[in-house]
C-alpha cells in the first residue's frame, strides 16, 4: 500500500515545494518561514507514513518501485528543514539586530547547514560512505585554499571582526587611510561605507582587521571639534573672547552641553592664536557648523572693525562717522534706493544700546520701526501654548521689523538681547518725508521687502513679519499706512 502511494505522495510534495518556492520569492521573512513550516509539517507526516524516521529511514527493497519515491520524500524533508533553519537564523539576526555581522554570519551559518544536510542525505538516504568523500573534500579544500587565500583571509578576518563587533550598520566610522562615513553593509568579504561625499567605499575585511579605526557613534553620536582663529596681538584678549562667544551663540547646531568655550592658545609678536571648542549632535552637522562658526566669527570681527589687524573703527561711545552710517544702510531693503536717498536716511537713523535680557520689542507690538543690528546677538522667539519658543538668533548686519515699518502690522514674534547690543532704528517718521517727496519709491520698497523676506539667510529675522500682511496686499497696505495715492 505504501509502495503504491509513495510516487503519488512524492509527486504532490514536489509540486507543493516548487509552488511554495515560486510564491514566496521576495516576500517578507515571516511569510517565508510560515509557508516553509507548513510544507515541512506535511513532509514530516509523509516521511513518517512512507519511511518511518527521517534519521533512520526504512526503505523498501533496492529495486522496488516505491524506493525512489521514499528517497525523494526524505531528501525533500532534509532540504526543506535546512532551508527553514537558515530562514530562522536570518530572522533571529534581524530581530536581535546583529547588524554588526550584516550578511556575514547568516551566510556562513547557512552554508554550514546546507553542507551538513548534504552529507547527511548522501549517507542516510543513498547509503554512500562519506569518509572517502570527506578525505577527497579535504584535498580539494587545500587546493582551493591556496588559490583563494586572499579571499579566505577576508572571510576569516570578517569572522574575527564580527566577533569583536567594533561597529554596527549605521555607525559613523573613520578607517585609517583615511576613509570616513556610514557603515551600510558588512558581508563575508568586505565592509561597504557611504562616505560624506555620497560615494560607496568597499574595504576588504582583511584590511579592516589590520587598520586603526574610530567609531564616532559610540558611546554617543556627539562630535567635538575645534576652530582656530588668529587676531592682531594689539587687541585685548577679553574683547576677542567676547566676540568669539557672540559668534558661538549664532551657530544653531552648537550644543549647549557640553558648553562651548574659547581659549588663547599662543601669544606672538604680531598675531595671537585662539581656539574655539564646540560639540554637535551628529557627524553630519560637523562641517556645516565649522563653516557657520567661521562665518560668524568673520561677521563679528567685521562689525568691530578688526579685519586685517585694524583696531575697531567704531568707537564705543557711539561717535559714528558718516561713512559708517551709510554702510549701516547697505542692506537688501534699501538696495534699490538712489545713493542720495540712502545718504538722507543715514542722517535720520538713531543709535540704541541694549543690555543682556533687555527687550527690543514684544510679540504683537505695532512699533513702526526698522532695526539694524550693528553688534551683539539678539534672540527671536514666539509664544506657543503659554510657553516661549525660540525661533533663532540674529547678529551684526541683520535687520528686523521691515514689515512693521512699512505697514504698521504687529510683530508676530518678540526680540530680546542675549548680549550687550547696538542697534540702529529707522522709524516711520524718518521714512515718511522721503516717500511723500518720492512716492514712486514705494514700489522699490515693496519689491525689496518681498525679496528680503524670501532670502534664505534671513529666515529668522523674516519670521517677525510672517503672515502679518496677506500675499498681494503689501503695496496697498504701504500706501494706506503712509497715506499715499496710487501712482
Amino acid at each position: 500500500m505504501i509502495n503504491d502511494a509513495g510516487p503519488i505522495i512524492a509527486g504532490v510534495l514536489i509540486g507543493l515545494s516548487i509552488l511554495n518556492w515560486w510564491l514566496i520569492m521576495g516576500r517578507p521573512v515571516w511569510m517565508r518561514i510560515a509557508s516553509s513550516a507548513v510544507i515541512f509539517a506535511l513532509l514530516t507526516v509523509a516521511v513518517v507514513y512512507t519511511a518511518g524516521s527521517p534519521l533512520e529511514p526504512r526503505f523498501v527493497e533496492e529495486m522496488a518501485p516505491g524506493r525512489v519515491a521514499q528517497q525523494v520524500i526524505v531528501t525533500l524533508w532534509w532540504l526543506l528543514g535546512a532551508r527553514l533553519s537558515v530562514e530562522l537564523t536570518r530572522a533571529t539576526t534581524l530581530i536581535k539586530q546583529f547588524s554588526g555581522e550584516g550578511r556575514l554570519f547568516p551566510d556562513l551559518i547557512g552554508a554550514l547547514i546546507y553542507l551538513a544536510v548534504l552529507l547527511t542525505i548522501v549517507k542516510t538516504v543513498f547509503g554512500f560512505p562519506i569518509g572517502g568523500l570527506v578525505a577527497t573534500s579535504g584535498i580539494i579544500a587545500i587546493v582551493l585554499g591556496l588559490a583563494l587565500q586572499n579571499t579566505l583571509a577576508d572571510v576569516f578576518a570578517g569572522i574575527a571582526v564580527g566577533i569583536e563587533r567594533p561597529y554596527t550598520i549605521g555607525d559613523l566610522v573613520w578607517f585609517e587611510g583615511p576613509i570616513e562615513g556610514e557603515i551600510i553593509q558588512v558581508n563575508w568579504r568586505s565592509v561597504q561605507i557611504k562616505t560624506f561625499g555620497n560615494d560607496i567605499a568597499t574595504v576588504p575585511n582583511s584590511v579592516v582587521a589590520k587598520s586603526r579605526l574610530i567609531n564616532r557613534s559610540v558611546p554617543t553620536t556627539r562630535r567635538s571639534d575645534v576652530v582656530h582663529v588668529s587676531c592682531d596681538a594689539v587687541l585685548a584678549p577679553e574683547r576677542v573672547f567676547e566676540l568669539l562667544q557672540w559668534a558661538i551663540l549664532l551657530c544653531p547646531d552648537v550644543l549647549e552641553t557640553p558648553a562651548p568655550s574659547a581659549a588663547l592658545t599662543r601669544i606672538g609678536k604680531r598675531m595671537n592664536d585662539y581656539e574655539i571648542s564646540f560639540s554637535v549632535a551628529t557627524s553630519g552637522a560637523l562641517w556645516r557648523t565649522k563653516s557657520t562658526l567661521l562665518k560668524e566669527v568673520l561677521r563679528q570681527f567685521r562689525s568691530a572693525g578688526m579685519i586685517a589687524g585694524r583696531l575697531p573703527a567704531m568707537a564705543e561711545n557711539g561717535a559714528d562717522t558718516p561713512d559708517q552710517m551709510r554702510k549701516i544702510l547697505d542692506i537688501a531693503l534699501f538696495e534699490a534706493l538712489p545713493l542720495q536717498c540712502r545718504d538722507w536716511l543715514a542722517g535720520q537713523i538713531t543709535r540704541r544700546g541694549l543690555q543682556p535680557g533687555e527687550t527690543l520689542f514684544a510679540e504683537g507690538d505695532k512699533e513702526a520701526s526698522l532695526f539694524i543690528v550693528a553688534s551683539g546677538v539678539l534672540e527671536v522667539s514666539r509664544s506657543a501654548d503659554g510657553a516661549s519658543t525660540r525661533i533663532g538668533r540674529i547678529g551684526p548686519g541683520d535687520y528686523i521689523g521691515e514689515i512693521g515699518l512699512l505697514t504698521g502690522a504687529g510683530h508676530s514674534a518678540g526680540v530680546k538681547a542675549l548680549t550687550r547690543c547696538v542697534v540702529y532704528e529707522l522709524k516711520k517718521e524718518h521714512l515718511a518725508p522721503l516717500l511723500t517727496e518720492e512716492p514712486q519709491l514705494l514700489h522699490d520698497f515693496e519689491a525689496s521687502a518681498r525679496r528680503g523676506q524670501a532670502l534664505i539667510d534671513r529666515s529668522v529675522a523674516a519670521s517677525v513679519g510672517v503672515n502679518a500682511v496677506p500675499s498681494g496686499q503689501l503695496l496697498d497696505r504701504m500706501r494706506a499706512f503712509f497715506r499715499l495715492h496710487s501712482h
